[in-house]
């Protein structure tokens, strides 16, 4: 992510009552709107299991979250209320910038500099099953969708890797795509499977389009086509304005037809038409609560979207006319401000993904190494996921 100095959205936190720092971190003063439609129930911090937390999915009663200072963390979230670390793999060199997960059953699939199978059979005992090393085809790797027996991987190395996960226990590499070369994203960040079709979207900046559309398969086939013969169909083109996508960061597709394309650089999130895959258009383009838009999911007509020091939820049942519905600031889920590493100037992008289940979203909290499940109270708010 970009260093990020006073700007409009931290002007906005000043307001609402919490104070950016260079120096020491201040507290963040709880902000919901409207209020009561969100309350944090459950919190567990952890600096060594949660090192930087990035990613979050779930499976049964288990949260997988790995974490950018090379950590993985296996915690129990059947009580949403009290969510406990039950295992965890922490190691800075081997699983250095672990930044995606994709649980598969008794394996899970990890996404960090490397690609690994990790055995999950017994949760307390995670085990390396599988680990393929290919640089700099196989690096960065920062999200994941499966397209049959094949995972797709978005490397911010500069490349698509393809995955065969027929056997997960023993993925085998098949090649990748230097997504640059012809045309394609710099830097994919991300990237969504529907259809016959992938989105990657680009998290390079100052770019004529940060928003990708592949064809990967022939019409109506279960088979992924070799990635010499993926065709870039259409882009989405930016502008001269604020409401552009530079630094598109996460992508995610519903209904057969849209997308929802979160931004870092103009802080927003676009909606994207793509029912014509040679010319997607952006329906509608709002501004996040916060700043960055890095983590995203979708649930029915929920819209979820952290970035900064804020969790969002957005009304996507007219494509076309977002609206957001509530969101949460600040508080014991965001304590914090600003982030310094290595001495460098501050970053600001703490809360990072998120997933939804059963009334609970569960959010990472990158610069406070935690995770955090704040549940939904509106019921109306509910409602938009439908059964999810």
């Amino acid at each position: 992510m970009r260093t990020k100095f006073i700007s409009a959205a931290t002007i906005l936190t000043i307001l609402c009552g919490a104070s950016p720092t260079f120096g020491q971190p201040t507290p963040s003063i709880e902000v919901i709107r409207p209020p009561g439609s969100l309350e944090l129930v459950g919190l567990i911090r952890d600096d060594r299991a949660l090192n930087q937390a990035h990613d979050v999915e779930l499976q049964g009663d288990l949260a997988f979250v790995p974490g950018k200072g090379g950590s993985l963390a296996i915690i129990n979230v059947r009580n949403p209320s009290a969510p406990r670390l039950i295992s965890s793999l922490v190691d800075p060199v081997e699983y250095a910038d672990a930044e995606t997960v994709l649980p598969m059953g008794d394996i899970l699939l990890l996404g960090t500099r490397d690609f690994f199978a990790l055995d999950i059979s017994e949760p307390a005992k995670p085990r390396v099953s599988e680990k393929i090393a290919d640089r700099p085809r196989i690096d960065l790797i920062n999200g994941m969708a499966r397209f049959g027996n094949h995972v797709l991987t978005a490397n911010k190395s500069g490349y698509v890797g393809v995955i065969d996960v027929a056997n997960p226990r023993k993925p085998k590499y098949v090649e990748a795509l230097d997504t640059a070369v012809a045309g394609g994203p710099k830097m994919p960040h991300d990237i969504a499977v529907w259809g016959n079709h992938a989105i990657v979207v680009d998290s390079q900046q100052h770019q004529p389009s940060n928003v990708f559309v592949y064809r990967i398969a022939q019409p109506g086939s279960n088979e992924l086509l070799p990635a010499r013969e993926w065709t870039l169909t259409g882009k989405v083109p930016n502008g001269a304005n604020s409401e552009d996508l530079q630094g598109a960061n996460r992508v995610v597709v519903w209904g057969g037809r849209y997308a929802g394309v979160g931004a870092f650089q103009p802080d927003r999130v676009g909606i994207i038409d793509v029912a014509d895959t040679t010319r997607p258009r952006t329906l509608a383009n709002m501004p996040v609560c916060d700043i960055d838009a890095t983590g995203m999911a979708i649930y029915g007509s929920m819209l979820l979207v952290s970035g900064g020091e804020c969790v969002e939820v957005i009304d996507v049942s007219d494509p076309s006319r977002p609206v957001s519905v509530a969101q949460y600031r600040g508080g014991r889920l965001f304590p914090t401000r600003a982030y310094r590493k290595d001495g460098k100037a501050p970053r600001y992008d703490n809360g990072h993904d998120l997933v939804y289940r059963d009334g609970y979203i569960y959010v990472t909290a990158q610069n406070d190494n935690s995770l955090g499940i704040l549940r939904i109270t509106d019921p109306k708010i509910r409602a938009l996921a439908g059964n999810q």
